[in-house]
This record gives C-alpha cells, structure tokens and sequence, in this order.
C-alpha cells in the first residue's frame, strides 16, 4: 500500500526540482522509488532533509543534499502517524517532528504519503508526541496531565541497543501524551506551543497538506 502511495508521489518531482523530505518508513519507500527515476531518466534532484537518517539514506541513493536556508523546496513529501478528518496529521512516532514541521511549513506545498490504515475516521485514542527540553520534562509531563487532560504521558526510552531516553537529532527528549479525544487539533497545537519548555508538538494543523496521497493494495486515493 506504502509503496503504490510513494510511486504515484514520485510522479510529481521533475529534473532539476529541490524536494523536501521527511522522515519514516514511508519516506525512506519514497527515495527508494525517486532513486530509481533519477537512475533511469538520468534525473538530477536536490533534497532538503528533516533528520539525519534521512541524510544519510537519500544521499545513498544519489539524491543531493542542499541547506534549507539557501533554498526552499518546491514540495516535500512526508507520512504521517494519523491522518484527521480535518486533514490535519498526527506525525513524530519516529522523534524527527520539529526538523519535519520546519521542512513542511517553509516549502511551497507539501504532500503527504500514507497507506489506508493511517486514516483516522473519528480523533480518538490518539498519541501526540511532543519534543521537550531535557530541563524541563517532568514539569511539561504534569502541565498535559494537569492543564490538558492527557490521561497519559511517558517519556520515550529506546527499546534496544542505548539505554535511557530518546534523543532527537536536537538533543531532547519526546513525550508521547495520550488523548482520549482531539476535538480542536489547531487550537491544541498553538495552545501547547505556550507552555515553557515544550518545543514542538506533533501535531500539524497550522499548515496542512495540499495533497494527501492515500495507497490501497490496488491503487490509490488522493484527497
């Protein structure tokens, strides 16, 4: 399903394009299928990454890496965790949300690339992960019990390999808050964007996606 999304995204890049890119599973199907254009129609593409995996693994399909402040992509393709039924998107169950959220808002359009089961019908039971400032963790994790009502919120550990929290790219910390109903995603964004020592949230409804390329097992769906 993930990759019949990627290929129909990989019909929009044109020779000579500067692309934004995400980071996730999704993504990393996106370059594969973007690498194998660029091979087969002798295609030069330039790309403005939002993690270092992403770095690194486009720049090992051939694809060339530029800075986001000398250039700004014509379109970034990301996935994303949840889709909403207001086309906002939950997005950061791989810690790359902040570096994302900044590729997405300053490209021209950003298209997202998802498969069915990322389709949200109705906004509950849902995690959002916040990034936060290692000072302030445990002070942020009572403020979305205390002033959100987030019934649950864990600071994310790795689960092999390093022992102790996750870290972003950034140096801090994530918090994976759990909501039993998002009601307002855009007033809940700017309103977490408030409390001292919260980054940025995972949620994306201050700039949503232009287009949102759904794949099924035999075909696709654009919204």
């Amino acid at each position: 399903m993930k990759l019949n999304a990627a290929r129909e995204a990989a019909r929009h890049v044109r020779d000579g394009m500067v692309v934004g890119l995400g980071s996730g599973t999704t993504v990393k199907i996106f370059i594969d299928v973007l690498a194998e254009r660029v091979r087969q129609e002798n295609l030069t593409i330039f790309f403005v990454s939002s993690s270092i995996d992403t770095s690194l693994y486009a720049a090992g399909k051939g694809l060339l890496e530029v800075p986001l402040h000398e250039y700004t992509p014509e379109v970034s393709f990301d996935g994303a965790d949840t889709v909403l039924p207001d086309r906002s998107l939950i997005k950061g169950g791989g810690g790359c949300l902040l570096r994302e959220k900044i590729v997405d808002y300053y490209s021209k359009e950003y298209v997202v690339i998802v498969d069915a089961t990322k389709v949200a019908e109705t906004p509950r039971n849902l995690n959002v992960p916040v990034e936060v400032h290692p000072q302030a963790f445990k002070k942020v994790m009572e403020e979305l019990r205390k002033s959100y009502g987030a019934v649950n919120v864990t600071l994310r550990t790795y689960e092999k390999g390093k022992l102790g929290p996750v870290l972003t790219d950034n140096g801090n910390f994530i918090l994976d808050a759990l909501f039993d109903e998002l009601k307002d995603p855009l007033r809940l964004e700017l309103s977490l964007k408030s409390v001292p020592g919260l980054i940025e949230t995972g949620i994306f409804s201050v700039k949503k996606p232009s287009k949102i390329i759904v794949g099924y097992l035999h075909g696709v769906q654009v919204i």
